[in-house]
């Protein structure tokens, strides 16, 4: 074979080429082509996407066949005006889309929204999905926690080493600090009446604010095992702290590229926040007195645990007791704000509920009910179902995704990669399950009412991935509401009311002002 022949053609052709790609017309031409071919494949993936890929026959507004819809107008929590496309908070938004749609909305090529209960209970409990892509967010600028993590093996290991310390048999042994720190929310509120009062002994407070105070207080003292003083100082930058953490991270989490900016102005990953947990670490490591059995610890004791993949590092401890600050606080006492505002709203409610409580004398002693007085009482439990209902506290829902193919109720195929948002505000307001969704009406709950489906709630989520709190939080909840109840007549501020009906949606729902006052008077 002639080598020399075919290396002088090779070397003819490329001269040849060369040659016709230094001219500029060519080069432009081949640009083009290149240009309208990328142009084309991308239509055609789209077209086929969008008519033919697995939620084109989902119905939802027509764009969402090829793009999704943005974050800022989907997810959007402070209810700001965005163009001209919408003006509601985020789960107003969702469930607008499912009213216009259905129980299956398509919010992208490969995103959807889903509200029936069954479906739901498939994708959050049966097929028990993997947290979706949004979580990743939450641990981009701090140490993975129990709320963020997406990794199914790493969520069990770390929620088996903090578990005891939500289980039955420890909360009752934390009930004696519960019941000190809703003693000093009677002797705040006396004070503050006593401070400023009408001539019918009425004083204005702000409930908010004090159930903000007091769940924080309560944590510090069940979880951390020591108190916070944050009822007696109503100037403690804490609760602030947490607001705006909550608020930066609900931004980050719509517009990542802002997470520096949070983050360098102290709303994300506050620097002061962090200081106060690390003194409270600090604190218990070298604390030479018996070991308390609460959360913290836990954490702690994991340092040095014998499997080292249940070892805890520093910073673990301090994203986990960030998320037990966080969480063991802002949605118990934004749930309580939301139950005295709609017993306002609805004052033969609210007397039922007083007429109930004052069937169970305090023990002598006490001025605080135990939970075991209070735990079986039909009518404070259907309050407080009811205003979980009505005011849920993700109402935004979660994100799930398919890792693998999954049919959702026998009717819908799903192939891997696909976002799913579970929305519970829809669900626990949709008049296929509960008549005249929007009335508060605590009475739904009561034995005998079988026309609502009780299986459409959905407070705490469901799965494995449930509200690990569920059982702290409804103690507690039970404990402040009947004892502020046996202790306070209270009274609407007009203003107040309504001002507390604009909400927003910063990862938990709050009002929107993060205050809301009310009358209070002494009765006992």
């Amino acid at each position: 074979m002639d080598y020399s022949a075919i290396t002088s053609s090779v070397d003819q052709f490329s001269q040849q080429a060369l040659d016709y790609l230094s001219r500029r017309d060519n080069l432009n031409k081949i640009g083009k082509i290149t240009a309208i071919s990328l142009a084309t494949y991308v239509t055609v993936a789209k077209l086929y996407e969008g008519f033919m890929g697995p939620l084109s026959h989902v119905p939802g507004p027509f764009f969402t066949r090829f793009f999704n819809i943005p974050n800022l107008i989907l997810d959007r929590p402070a209810g700001t005006q965005i163009f001209i496309l919408n003006n509601d908070v985020s789960f107003i938004f969702l469930k607008k889309l499912h009213e216009k749609y259905g129980d299956m909305v398509r919010l992208g090529p490969a995103r959807l929204a889903v509200s029936d209960k069954d479906i739901m209970k498939q994708v959050l409990v049966t097929e028990d999905l993997k947290k979706g892509p949004v979580y990743d967010i939450f641990s981009k600028n701090r140490d993975t926690s129990l709320f963020s993590t997406r990794d199914p093996i790493w969520h069990k290991q770390r929620r088996r080493i903090v578990s005891p310390a939500f289980s039955i048999k420890y909360l009752n042994s934390m009930e004696p600090f519960m019941t000190s720190v809703t003693h000093s929310l009677i002797k705040k509120v006396d004070e503050e009446i006593q401070a400023d009062h009408d001539a019918e002994g009425y004083g204005a407070v702000d409930i908010w604010s004090l159930m903000q105070r007091l769940a924080l207080d309560v944590i510090g003292e069940t979880a951390f095992g020591q108190t916070f003083n944050m009822i007696e100082d109503p100037t403690h930058f804490v609760p602030e702290a947490i607001s705006k953490e909550l608020k930066a991270s609900s931004i980050s989490a719509l517009y990542p590229w802002l997470s520096k900016l949070l983050i360098k102005k102290g709303d994300l990953n506050n620097p002061k926040l962090q200081e106060f947990l690390t003194n409270v670490i600090n604190d218990r490591v070298k604390s030479t007195s018996q070991k308390r059995n609460d959360i913290l610890q836990f954490l702690i004791d994991q340092q040095e645990a014998q499997d080292q993949k249940d070892r805890l590092t520093s910073e673990a401890i301090m994203s986990e007791t960030v998320l037990f600050l966080v969480a063991g606080s802002e949605t118990t006492s934004n749930t309580i704000g939301f139950i005295f505002h709609e017993l306002l709203k609805a004052p033969a409610k609210l007397q039922k509920l007083v007429d109930e409580i004052d069937t169970v004398p305090l023990e002598e002693g006490s001025q605080v009910f135990s939970h075991e007085q209070l735990k079986h009482l039909p009518y404070l439990n259907a309050v407080i179902n009811e205003t979980l209902r009505l005011d849920a506290v993700a109402a935004s829902g979660v994100e799930r995704v398919t890792e693998k193919p999954v049919v959702l109720g026998n009717r819908l195929a799903l192939p891997a990669n696909v976002v799913v948002i579970t929305n519970f505000y829809h669900a626990q307001t949709n008049e296929k399950y509960w008549p005249n969704p929007f009335k508060f009406d605590p009475d739904r709950w009561i034995e005998g009412k079988e026309e609502n489906d009780l299986d459409a709630f959905f407070p705490f989520s469901a799965g494995s991935r449930n509200c690990i709190g569920k059982n702290f939080a409804l103690q507690e909840m039970r404990i402040t509401v009947a004892t502020f109840l046996k202790h306070f007549s209270i009274a609407a501020i007009p203003e107040e009311m309504k001002q507390a009906e604009e909400r927003r949606h910063f990862i938990t729902l709050q009002v929107a002002r993060n205050s809301f006052k009310i009358k209070a008077k002494r009765r006992v």
